[in-house]
């Protein structure tokens, strides 16, 4: 008994096509199952969503909101290191006139 040797055209082929005298428990032939597999893609490539209006209003108004507080806190902090840099120049102006009152009064 010989058996046939494999091509491209043997692999993709039915096997009712190479052994027409053959039953197949598949049922289904090659073209129903690549028209099935581009109906799915077909399907994956129509899913859209929508976004309302009124959605991306809402979205925007929170991003608003969290910039406006990020700002804020951002400002405050600035502050805040402004007012540390003025107190740290405010003290050690006072100790400098500290040590000049000191050592002028001792030597008097």
């Amino acid at each position: 008994m010989a058996m046939a040797a494999l091509s491209p055209n043997s692999v993709l082929a039915t096997p009712i096509q190479i052994n027409p005298q053959a039953k197949s428990e598949i049922q289904t032939s090659l073209p129903q199952v690549a028209q099935d597999a581009v109906k799915t893609a077909k399907t994956a490539q129509t899913d859209t969503v929508t976004i309302s209006a009124q959605a991306l209003k809402m979205a925007d108004d929170k991003n608003t909101a969290a910039r406006e507080s990020s700002d804020k806190a951002d400002r405050q902090k600035a502050l805040r290191l402004a007012d540390n840099r003025k107190d740290a120049a405010r003290n050690e102006t006072q100790k400098n006139a500290e040590k000049a009152y000191t050592s002028t009064s001792t030597n008097q």
